[in-house]
């Protein structure tokens, strides 16, 4: 299996040092603080690939019921004010921070080796699942039953992993202040690692299922959504269908309709979001969309084109950090 790199040029984009070791004689690893990069790491095109590349689109409930596991892991490092570098004796380094909310309750980062290879990645999480109430919060672990969740590639020791077992039993500081109190009700309510679990890596998951699509989708333009890509949102109709808490309402606001006139709506369109640079998944649709026009309107890049089943229509947006959207809409001749 290909191995995912972080090459060292990574070090323009995440702040100047990022990824150069230096020659380390104490036994111990060393942690430093360091600046708040320009980009968060979860905004990092490199970071993004490298734990797409681990983990692919398969979904799971660590610091969110049912959700992708690279938008998990994104998000526990997306704090700009706690980024931490440890370099290990063997060269090895441990690139970490904190979710934007809390006080680093959550908390993600990426093991990587000499090379400049991730080779594992850790979530420090309340494997918090969905309420039994759709509308109440989500329900996760309660202090001090935390985990350590280690996403490896198929094969990887455990063993490997002990870095990042190491990084996450040191506390951000509010925590670690906590555990440090003379109050016992402060030291009892501190952050603890309960138990640490090893998963494999599944990059290999199709981000989305056929029965996730809308009633009246052709099965010509399936092979226009792309399999790295979750769905976020389908609409047949003239309604939407998924997700299922907005299931019913107009496909399109009044302000959609104001800032996209159509003369007439898509019988069914289908929403991805994918994690892909959009430069790459543009590249992929002029694969995928041959004979069709390509437009740029304001912030998307627009493909327009027909099958044996009409009109379609691809419709590319980059949202930074969230990802790029990807609405395939058709509509049918009639």
């Amino acid at each position: 299996m290909k191995k995912t790199l972080i090459p060292a040029a990574l070090a323009s984009l995440v702040f100047a040092c990022a990824l150069t070791a230096h020659a380390q004689d104490a036994a111990a690893p060393v942690t430093t603080e360091l600046p708040p990069p320009t980009l968060r790491l979860s905004e990092q095109t490199r970071i993004r690939s490298a734990v797409i590349g681990l983990v692919g689109y398969a979904r799971g409930s660590y610091t969110e019921p049912d959700t992708l596991i690279a938008q998990q892991l994104l998000e526990g490092m997306r704090s700009k004010f706690d980024v931490t570098r440890t370099v290990w004796p063997d060269g090895r380094q441990v690139i970490a921070s904190v979710s934007g909310g809390g006080h680093g309750e959550e908390r993600a980062a990426l093991l990587i080796d000499t090379d400049g290879r991730v080779q594992a990645v850790g979530l420090v999480n309340g494997h918090c699942r969905a309420a039994a109430k759709r509308d109440d919060p989500k329900v996760c672990n309660p202090l001090p039953q935390t985990v350590l969740s280690v996403f490896q590639r198929a094969g990887a020791s455990q063993a490997d992993a002990a870095p990042l077992v190491a990084w996450s039993k040191q506390l951000p500081s509010y925590l670690a202040a906590m555990a440090d109190s003379d109050d016992p009700a402060d030291v009892a309510a501190a952050q603890k690692i309960a138990s640490v679990e090893y998963i494999t890596g599944q990059p290999g998951v199709p981000g989305w299922r056929a029965e996730q699509l809308p009633p009246g989708f052709p099965a010509s333009l399936h092979p226009l959504l792309v399999q790295t890509a979750e769905v976020n949102s389908t609409a047949s109709a003239g309604k939407i269908v998924l997700p299922k808490g907005l299931a019913g309402l107009p496909m399109r606001t009044a302000y959609q309709s104001a800032q996209r006139p159509e003369a007439r709506l898509p019988d069914a369109e289908v929403t991805l979001r994918s994690y892909e640079p959009i430069a790459k998944l543009v590249d992929a649709y002029r694969e995928l969309a041959k004979g069709a026009t390509l437009d740029e309107e304001g912030r998307e890049v627009v493909f327009n084109g027909t099958d044996g089943a009409g009109r379609y229509s691809v419709r590319l947006r980059d949202a930074k950090e969230t990802g790029v959207y990807i609405t395939v809409a058709s509509w049918k001749r009639k």
